[in-house]
């Protein structure tokens, strides 16, 4: 192999690598075919078993399959699996500390507005043809007036499978073993990548919340907000 060779086939490597770290999670289309592909080798090594295989379509951003029938592919009740795929779908390669404050912010949401149902709260679409399934966050259905970036469809995104370790996070937050360390924190906003991060920050102020401290080491540029 040629010294050329070598280094094109470098730069390719890295390239996946950067596309991988850096790109979207719910992309549609062949890249969200292939995406989903390296995502789930990576996952195994980081965060145990696979519990379902039953990644979002990447046409309508739809999971197929209702939310209880997949939760009973595995051990877990059907909160604790709509949890623990919430947790994965947002946060899938994050420290352990950044997916409890994550996976507490989506029980206090649902405590808060669905009378305490984690399920009716992530799987709520504002397309209705969505709604009642798990999904990407996005509306990445072009057939449903969404694209490659879409507008928000659904609370989070439940759009990727769960772990053995997502799951186990989820169980502790259901059983109250580990605390909330986000204070009663019921949104969270990803304010360094967002383009319009200073309107978010206004949006929130107006519906009377306040950044939460979060305790515990989390991934820098999320922020959460609480009842203030």
């Amino acid at each position: 192999m040629s010294r050329a060779t070598k280094i094109a086939l470098g730069l390719a490597f890295f390239g996946v690598v950067a596309w991988w770290l850096l790109g979207d999670d719910e992309e549609g289309g062949v890249l969200g075919d292939a995406r989903q592909l390296i995502d789930a080798g990576v996952d195994l090594v980081v965060s145990g078993h696979r519990l379902t295989h039953a990644p979002y379509d990447t046409d309508t951003g739809v999971v197929p399959g209702s939310p209880q029938s997949l939760a009973d592919q595995t051990s877990y009740d059907l909160e604790t699996y709509s949890l623990a795929r919430a947790i994965h779908s947002e946060e899938p390669r994050s420290s352990d500390d950044t997916k409890l404050a994550i996976g507490w912010a989506i029980k206090n949401y649902a405590d808060a507005h669905y009378g305490g149902s984690i399920t009716a709260a992530v799987t709520h679409a504002k397309v209705s043809s969505h709604s009642g399934s798990y999904g990407t966050q996005r509306n990445i259905d072009a057939a449903a007036g969404g694209g490659p970036k879409g507008p928000s469809d659904r609370y989070c995104a439940t759009g990727l499978d769960p772990y053995d370790g997502d799951a186990q996070i989820a169980l502790a937050i259901q059983n109250g073993t580990l605390p909330d360390p986000t204070g009663g924190a019921q949104y969270f906003d990803r304010s360094a990548l967002d383009d319009n991060a200073a309107q978010v920050a206004i949006n929130r102020a107006k519906d009377g919340l306040v950044v939460a401290d979060v305790a515990g080491d989390v991934s820098s540029g999320l922020e959460f907000w609480r009842p203030a």
